[in-house]
């Protein structure tokens, strides 16, 4: 595995992107701080479970920029979904020990009240 710090933050948005969350295993800390302007979290099992609500309604990744520091990563990218098309989002990533230790998630909140109203909607019809 690498342990180039875009490399590794790169691997990780493809890897929600794909929905192969099984690789989040080895590319994210079991103690990962998670904090995004709709909530906050602590633990790689959290996050697997948040990100495995919002694959309901998003498509892929595009990847707009990237820029790094050291172990620090910044993502810009827009968030591909079915309902809204495309979001734009910043992620800032900290890097420790080969692994993403933080998540900060940065996004406009007013489209996304949409995307939250139907997730909603589907998982009660799933349920």
């Amino acid at each position: 595995m690498t342990r180039d710090p875009e490399a590794i933050a790169l691997a990780y948005l493809d890897a929600v992107s794909t929905k192969q969350l099984d690789r989040l295993d080895t590319l994210v800390a079991p103690q990962v701080k998670f904090v995004g302007p709709a909530m906050s979290m602590t633990g790689r099992d959290d996050l697997l479970a948040a990100l495995r609500r919002i694959s309901a309604v998003h498509v892929r990744n595009d990847i707009v920029r990237v820029f790094s520091d050291g172990d620090e990563v910044c993502v810009i990218y827009d968030l591909v979904t079915d309902t809204l098309g495309s979001l734009p989002a910043i992620e800032w990533l900290a890097i420790r020990d080969g692994r993403i230790a933080s998540i900060n998630l940065y996004y406009d909140q007013l489209p996304w009240q949409r995307v939250r109203e139907e997730l909603a909607r589907r998982a009660k019809a799933s349920a």
